[in-house]
């Protein structure tokens, strides 16, 4: 901009370019310089636990009917709350996963990724193959719908996991179709598997199972596989195993969010450590495998000292994220978060809690005027 040209013009302009350089001192981090929205220079030194920047995501709450202001049964999280109030929100996403992949690739690389591809790179399937998961649930069928109950997206034991997908690719596996074990959940190969367009299982406990009429050949195909499979397992010597033990059988594999595998971007942004606080699923294992990085259980927040350039992943437990689940997330990691920001610990946090995304610190000062409101309002609107 110009400047008055008199006695004071200098002045004016000295004070202008040292508020310019105090506010991007507060939003560009320690190791990076953009410019034209690419990567410009980026130093790798000696990392001191300041220099830690944290990115942590989780899938979003979901609300009876959409609505935001009454009463849900969800608890007050006053840290998450907190962290929110004070932060800049970020463009928002299509879903947590996007979120995750548009702060490790750039928006115009990463957000668009479908998870299957992702999930691939953890098998190297080529290019241009057809996926989507295959999610094992126990469906209960009332009088005129089936639904997904609480815990009826079933976790497998290792070996347990390892028997079914022999048992399934012995059933139904040839050439072009296959199912592949990928941390700790299931991806299956064919040509038609990329007209899966359900839900993920996650936001769907608790609710009908309900599906859009096919509107292809390659879906129809799909839908009959499903058929097909669900006689089989109707009476499998591993359901009567189940049976025995207890446990409630596997009666459906749902197949959802299908998609071609593609050839990944490059992360710019990738992480030194990627941790899971929950049980790992394929999507989970294939960032890792394109970022070159293990994936790591977390166990609480000491988890985290030793990590730079680190992303957590707070998985939703098998029966759903309730309240319980939330207020443990609260105390085991949102609260300490808010400590070790407030205390300098950590240089950087980005939160990805569903579709939104808000990034901390935020050097605006009218942070002070936002009004506070719950933090599932926030996240949810």
């Amino acid at each position: 901009p110009g400047f008055p040209q008199h006695a004071g013009g200098d002045q004016q302009r000295q004070g202008a370019i040292a508020a310019l350089d105090m506010y991007s001192a507060g939003i560009v981090t320690a190791d990076e310089v953009h410019a034209r929205g690419a990567l410009f220079v980026q130093f790798h030194g000696v990392v001191t636990i300041r220099d830690m920047r944290l990115l942590i995501a989780a899938p979003g709450p979901r609300l009876p009917h959409g609505d935001l202001a009454g009463p849900v049964g969800l608890p007050v999280l006053p840290a998450l709350a907190g962290l929110l109030d004070r932060a800049r929100r970020l463009p928002p996403a299509a879903d947590w996963r996007s979120g995750v992949l548009a702060a490790l690739c750039g928006v115009a690389g990463g957000s668009q990724l479908p998870a299957a591809a992702v999930a691939a790179r953890a098998v190297a399937l080529p290019c241009g193959a057809g996926l989507c998961f295959a999610a094992p649930l126990h469906v209960i069928a009332g009088i005129s719908r089936v639904h997904l109950p609480p815990g009826g997206w079933l976790r497998l034991a290792a070996e347990e996991e390892d028997r079914w997908v022999e048992a399934f690719n012995q059933e139904f596996g040839g050439p072009g179709l296959w199912l592949h074990s990928v941390g700790g959940g299931w991806l299956l190969a064919a040509p038609f598997a990329a007209a899966a367009r359900d839900a993920a299982p996650e936001t769907l406990i608790g609710d009908p199972l309900t599906r859009l009429a096919a509107r292809d050949e390659a879906e129809r195909a799909l839908r009959r596989l499903g058929a097909e499979v669900e006689l089989w397992l109707a009476g499998h010597p591993l359901n009567r195993a189940r049976e025995a033990r207890g446990q409630p059988p596997l009666n459906c594999l749902w197949f959802w969010g299908g998609a071609p595998a593609v050839q990944l971007p490059h992360c710019a942004r990738a992480p030194r450590a990627l941790l899971v606080a929950g049980e790992p699923d394929p999507w989970l294992a294939g960032l890792a495998a394109h970022c070159a990085v293990p994936l790591v259980h977390a166990t609480d927040w000491q988890s985290l000292t030793a990590c730079a350039d680190a992303l957590l992943v707070l998985a939703p437990p098998p029966e759903g994220a309730g309240a319980a689940h939330w207020q443990m997330l609260e105390e085991q990691w949102f609260a300490p978060a808010a400590r070790s920001l407030r205390a300098g610990e950590i240089g950087a946090l980005r939160l990805q809690i569903g579709a939104s995304a808000w990034q901390l610190p935020d050097p605006s000062p009218l942070r002070w005027l936002r009004r506070r409101r719950p933090w599932h309002q926030r996240v949810l609107t």
